[in-house]
C-alpha cells in the first residue's frame, strides 16, 4: 500500500491538480493588480483633469448653465467615485478634498459679487493671498492623493507633483496655456 502512494505514476495527477490551482491563483492576482493599477490610473487622471479645469477658471467661478455632465468639475465626481470603490484608504483624503473645493468655489463666488458690487475693492486672482493659499492647499492635497495612489497600486514610476507644471496635461484638457504659479 505504501509502494502505491508513493509511486510516481499516482503522484503526477496530484502534482498537475496542484500546479493548476497554483496557476489560477496567480493569474488571479495579477488579473486584480492590474485591474487596481488601471483604477489608480484613471483616478490620477481624473484629479488631474480636475485640477487643470480648476487652473483653467483663473479665478472665476464655474459659469452657471453648463450641463452638469459636460462641467469639468465631474472629473472630481468621478474621482471620489473611482476612490469609493477601489481604494477606500483614501476617503478622508477625498473628503478633504471635497471641502477644500468647497470653500474655493465659495471664495471664488464672493470675489465675483466683490467685483461686481466693489470693483476697486476687488483684487484679481495672481494677487490675491487667500485664492493663492486655497489653490496651493487644493494642489497640496492632488499630490498627496496622487502619490498615496500611485502607493497603492504599485505604480513605481515618476511622482506627480502639481498641475499646474503639467503642460502637456495642461493642453490635453484643451487650455492653451499653462497657468503659472
Amino acid at each position: 500500500m505504501n509502494e502505491l502512494l508513493t509511486s510516481p505514476l499516482l503522484l503526477l495527477p496530484v502534482f498537475a491538480v496542484v500546479v493548476a490551482v497554483l496557476h489560477t491563483l496567480i493569474q488571479r492576482i495579477r488579473r486584480r493588480r492590474r485591474q487596481r493599477r488601471e483604477r489608480g490610473g484613471q483616478l490620477i487622471h481624473e484629479l488631474k483633469a480636475y485640477s487643470a479645469w480648476v487652473e483653467s477658471l483663473r479665478g472665476e467661478p464655474p459659469p452657471t448653465g453648463e450641463a452638469e455632465e459636460l462641467t469639468p468639475a465631474q472629473a472630481l465626481r468621478d474621482a471620489r467615485t473611482i476612490a469609493q470603490a477601489h481604494f477606500p484608504q483614501l476617503a478622508q483624503s477625498m473628503l478633504r478634498l471635497l471641502r477644500a473645493d468647497s470653500e474655493l468655489m465659495r471664495h471664488l463666488w464672493e470675489q465675483k459679487l466683490l467685483r461686481l458690487s466693489e470693483p476697486g475693492a476687488w483684487v484679481s486672482y495672481e494677487r490675491d493671498p487667500e485664492y493663492r493659499a486655497l489653490r496651493d492647499a487644493q494642489e497640496d492635497l492632488i499630490d498627496a492623493i496622487i502619490a498615496r495612489c500611485q502607493a497603492l497600486t504599485g505604480d513605481r514610476g515618476p511622482r506627480w507633483h502639481n498641475t499646474r507644471l503639467d503642460p502637456e496635461f495642461f493642453t490635453s484638457m484643451g487650455v492653451t496655456s499653462s497657468p503659472s504659479r
